[in-house]
């Protein structure tokens, strides 16, 4: 029978998420998955004091992990495993700096908590991201109808994704007024944007999307002459549900607000392609999708540093790393100088 929680233990749970969400300034969503770290630790140990704890406790953890099993059954991925052991570091360092463990923690019992160098090395390897090709997504893009005023919405949410690559939550908060048309620019201001980390961005259309422009343009011109929105009402209203005498619900029209989730927006993405007959991708895949055009077809640093800008990098190893992949016939080409046939051709 499992044990029930430690009072002392869960106290001192509480006060490091309080450190890290406060003094780290860590997001909701990163200090749920730490506080589960620390759970299934706390778990694995019997709930035992974290007031006495021994290096044992770190390394039969670890040998725990490397033979774990996650929500389907499989083993704990090598980047899960290390998420996990990361937070216990810096859990342990954490305890070794409180009144009252500074006598029975040190702080270089946290480095316990690590994977050996292999499993270290294979959870740092970036894994295979999944996105379309330009022609993929353009293909996509002209098959979706355009009729109706829903459609003319869900096409412009697909052409806006095209020539941004903006983040989904960001674009589900866009009000008419942060899209400029004859700048070719969105603005991300994050006192009205859901901007990762609240960043500030000026975000501007890709080259080479003329009918994704037309479709963005189309709409906003029916959201301001026709349907009479105005700067401050959302760019993508969510979908009116009307009740029906015979059938139950049925959509019907817009509600002058966005949507709550990202969900309806991705099932747009994600219809557009399965429509195409083609792989289906998210939302996130037009980021990896602009990143590794641009890494191909830039050719100067300035472009991919304002290919890194625009989509909201700090940094622009941040987009080479976990945007801009070479796979393997590029990467022969580039080597060899060699290419077969127009196949690297976009």
């Amino acid at each position: 029978m499992p044990k029930l929680p430690n009072e002392k233990n869960e106290r001192l749970k509480r006060r490091f998420v309080d450190y890290r969400k406060y003094a780290r300034q860590l997001s909701d969503k990163t200090l749920d998955r730490e506080l589960a770290a620390l759970e299934r630790f706390d778990a694995w140990n019997g709930r035992k004091d974290f007031e006495k704890f021994h290096i044992e406790w770190a390394m039969g953890f670890r040998s725990h992990l490397e033979q774990a099993k996650g929500a389907t059954g499989k083993s704990l991925s090598k980047s899960t495993a290390r998420a996990i052991m990361a937070t216990l570091r810096e859990f342990t360092l954490w305890l070794s700096q409180q009144d009252g463990f500074r006598s029975r923690i040190r702080a270089s019992d946290a480095e316990y908590f690590n994977l050996s160098r292999r499993d270290e090395a294979e959870a740092r390897a970036a894994p295979a991201r999944p996105a379309p090709s330009i022609k993929q997504a353009m293909r996509a893009f002209e098959m979706m109808p355009a009729s109706t005023p829903r459609e003319m919405r869900d096409k412009a949410i697909f052409g806006l994704l095209c020539l941004t690559g903006i983040r989904i939550a960001a674009l589900i908060t866009l009000r008419l007024k942060h899209v400029d048309l004859y700048d070719k620019s969105v603005t991300q201001n994050p006192r009205e944007v859901a901007t990762k980390f609240g960043k500030s961005m000026h975000t501007f259309f890709a080259k080479g999307f003329p009918e994704a422009e037309a479709a963005l343009r189309a709409w906003i011109i029916y959201l301001e002459d026709k349907a009479l929105y105005g700067p401050d009402d959302p760019l993508f209203p969510a979908t009116a549900i009307a009740p029906q005498a015979n059938t139950g619900f049925k959509a019907e029209g817009f509600t002058r607000r966005p949507w709550k989730s990202t969900e309806p927006a991705r099932k747009i993405v994600n219809g557009a392609f399965i429509a195409a007959n083609l792989p289906t991708f998210g939302p996130h895949a037009f980021r990896h999708m602009l990143a590794r055009h641009a890494a191909k077809n830039c050719t100067s640093v300035a472009e991919i540093v304002a290919t890194s800008q625009n989509l909201g990098h700090t940094d622009v190893l941040t987009t080479l790393r976990s945007y801009g992949q070479i796979d393997r016939d590029r990467m022969r080409e580039l080597i060899t100088g060699e290419s077969e046939g127009g196949l690297f051709e976009d």
